[in-house]
């Protein structure tokens, strides 16, 4: 899949659907040629890199200026895979290191390749695995004693391409990183838009399209986390494109801190992009022989559409991507009582909760937040994580969930502490800050997780709980953004490392305990969708996808979540909202990894039945066709009142189908074309109980053309091969 021909100086990354290729010019710097489909011959690239573009040098040895044509490089134009700093290219390098005589110029220049099987790992960082290849690619600087390897892997069964860094002092004395991104891609076109997602807590992830225009466009957190305000997935999309036509090139980071996505367009109308985390209040003492690790960027290609771009994204989430390994099988039944009874608890509450929860097919109890500690509201208590036993009899609870057939989950907020806790009383330097006042978010301090010895305590006492209550599931919660970025356990001159730090305690104790209980699924949320990335990904198979389950936001929060991650990832669950029917919550809780949060004993045998009805189609459909069938997304909720997706089986025996619209719509035509099935056979439709050939069902579609829908009305449709 990778070679690298020393004569032509071409660097081929092919796996018989894409092609990727560098060239390495006479001035050491490598040229990006190709990023598309599959090429047969990818010499003729090297005809069209450019006219003839002079550029003058001042040769101090000689004391003289030369002009050369030598070999059709410009460097503030020609496509690059890495950007020089502080010289003629202004349009913005990925690795900026300060040396020691404090100048910022950086001039990386190619000095070797190596090729081999896998992709790399990253010390102390979450990183992909599966069947790629990589090109360990040498840079050196021409003027400092800084080594970089470039990492550049490509899969041999998806589209998809990761990039990295490490970079080395090689020097003796100290450098400083002031920006050490992931990756670069420079395109010689802009005739694309760019999609991003903000939004806020409890409406995450809403699409936002800009045309890409001349200047810099910025996607950024600076919260200490991915954060609710912009997640770190983004695409780029031919202009005109749709699902299923034109180019589209997905971005994403394995990584869960603070990141920046820059896109510049110039006056030459490319595109230039660097990706990786936000150099701002980023600095890296790099001592002499140290390494540095950037986070993996991941690189979907489509040139099919929007969707064959997801489900790259998706399978390699699936496949390569998360590490718990019983993620392919099947996922129970979840009830979380956190919305049916908040703090206000004992333990004969929860025993009636599983009973009740246990008649709409619960398989998974999972106790939240008010066990432990003094924790009878959200201002005491984080840090402490031993039972409290005068509220709770936790083994009891335990036990009647195993007579009930069910598994047990619990709730942590290892991160963060509170004022009024044992652990800040003993260890007020264990909190996120200096000395004075420090600012309270949700009234909870961040614990510095830079600090190892506080990783080191929150890990015993989760330890000794694990140890003494042997649990099947952990919702690991993060429930503020990190201010006062002032960590009591560094210098002054490494404070600039705090963000990524504390991001390296997450992993380190996520990491370890996962490693040490593997049968134990950890669920990521962070106010819901505020910590929804690949980093949290590698370690828990599923994230909270929000903490709103009403169906008016919830249809676009899961629909455009799911454009680049799969839906066996985005915890999604039935609760008590109004708006809309049972039945529709569930269809839409269906469409992620399904679960309920509510009061059980409230509910009406009606209520219940409609429950049990989609739970049954849960248990006979979920794992082959939703968790590891074919995602496609049909009808946008961000582009009409409508909203569908189609979920197909590997085997194409299988499809489930949810339409659902927002407001109430009179009659119209309403054919939906499906898509992915086989044209051949033969499909029992429950809408309407007839049997359709799969040509039929993609090329007329379902006909959903009725007087009136009301709000949020919806169909759940079953086809299965007849």
């Amino acid at each position: 899949m990778i070679r690298y021909d020393k004569q032509s100086r071409l660097l081929v990354l092919d796996n018989g659907s894409i092609g990727y290729v560098l060239y390495v010019n006479e001035a050491g710097y490598i040229e990006t040629l190709y990023f598309g489909k599959k090429l047969s011959d990818y010499t003729e690239l090297l005809a069209v890199r450019g006219g003839e573009v002079g550029c003058s040098s001042y040769y101090d040895p000689v004391k003289n200026e030369e002009w050369s044509y030598a070999d059709k490089y410009r460097d503030d134009r020609t496509p690059l895979e890495v950007s020089s700093h502080g010289l003629a290219d202004k349009r913005g390098a990925p690795v900026v290191v300060r040396g020691a005589d404090g100048s910022f110029v950086t001039d990386l220049r190619f000095a070797g390749v190596r090729r081999s099987k896998g992709a790399p790992v990253l010390e102390g960082l979450p990183c992909a695995h599966g069947n790629c290849e990589t090109a360990d690619i040498l840079l050196e600087d021409a003027r400092l004693p800084v080594r970089v390897h470039l990492y550049l892997s490509i899969y041999a069964d998806k589209d998809v391409l990761l990039k990295s860094f490490r970079i080395e002092n090689a020097g003796r004395k100290a450098v400083r990183l002031v920006r050490a991104m992931s990756m670069q891609l420079d395109l010689p076109r802009r005739n694309y838009d760019l999609v991003h997602f903000h939004g806020r807590w409890a409406k995450e992830r809403d699409l936002c399209r800009d045309e890409v225009k001349d200047g810099v466009r910025e996607i950024s957190s600076n919260h200490g986390r991915s954060s609710a305000e912009e997640n770190p997935f983004v695409y780029l999309q031919e202009r005109g494109g749709s699902a299923d036509r034109g180019e589209a090139i997905g971005f994403n980071l394995v990584y869960s801190g603070n990141f920046k996505f820059r896109l510049l367009s110039d006056k030459f109308c490319g595109v230039h992009v660097t990706y990786g985390m936000n150099d701002e209040d980023f600095e890296w003492k790099l001592a002499p022989k140290e390494k540095f690790y950037t986070p993996q960027a991941v690189i979907a290609y489509s040139a099919e559409g929007t969707d064959g771009m997801s489900q790259a994204f998706h399978r390699f989430i699936r496949e390569d991507l998360v590490r718990y390994a019983f993620d392919g099988a099947y996922k129970p039944v979840l009830f979380n009582s956190w919305e049916g009874c908040y703090f206000n608890f004992d333990t004969e509450l929860i025993l009636s909760y599983i009973d009740d929860a246990a008649t709409i097919g619960t398989e998974l109890f999972v106790l939240d937040d008010g066990w432990f500690g003094a924790r009878d509201h959200d201002r005491a208590g984080l840090g402490d994580w031993t039972v409290n036993k005068k509220k709770i009899d936790l083994a009891r609870v335990m036990a009647h969930c195993r007579e009930r057939g069910m598994k047990f989950g619990i709730w942590f907020e290892p991160e963060m502490v509170n004022p009024d806790s044992s652990l800040f009383r003993a260890h007020p330097e264990y909190a996120l800050g200096g000395e004075g006042t420090l600012g309270l978010g949700r009234h909870q301090l961040h614990l510095d997780f830079a600090n190892a010895d506080v990783v080191e305590n929150i890990y015993r006492q989760m330890k000794a709980f694990f140890d003494e209550y042997p649990v099947d599931y952990v919702k690991w919660d993060y429930n503020r953004t990190v201010t006062d970025h002032i960590s009591r356990a560094l210098p002054a001159d490494r404070q600039g490392e705090v963000y990524h730090r504390l991001v390296l305690g997450y992993y380190a104790l996520l990491g370890r305990l996962t490693s040490e209980y593997p049968h134990i699924m950890f669920e990521g949320c962070a106010s819901g969708g505020g910590r929804f990335d690949m980093g949290t990904l590698c370690y828990c198979p599923q994230i909270w996808c929000s903490d709103e389950s009403d169906p008016a936001q919830r249809i676009d929060i899961q629909f455009n979540t799911s454009l680049g991650y799969p839906l066996s990832s985005i915890g999604s669950h039935v609760n008590d909202s109004p708006v809309a029917s049972y039945a529709a919550k569930a269809a839409l809780a269906l469409f992620g990894t399904y679960g309920y949060e509510m009061d059980p004993r409230k509910l009406t045998e009606q209520e219940c039945s409609a429950l049990s009805e989609t739970t049954a189609l849960y248990k006979k459909y979920h794992g082959d066709v939703i968790e590891r069938g074919t995602l496609y997304h049909l009808l946008s909720p961000s582009e009409g009142n409508t909203m569908c997706m189609q979920c197909v089986s590997r085997d194409k025996s299988a499809s489930l189908v949810l339409f659902m619209n927002k407001l109430k719509e009179w009659d119209i035509f309403r054919f939906v074309r499906l898509r992915g099935l086989d044209a051949k056979k033969r499909y029992a439709c429950s809408f309407d109980g007839r049997t359709y050939s799969g040509e039929y069902l993609m090329r007329v579609g379902l006909n959903f053309s009725e007087e009136m829908l009301a709000e949020f009305d919806f169909r759940l449709v079953v086809l299965t091969e007849a």
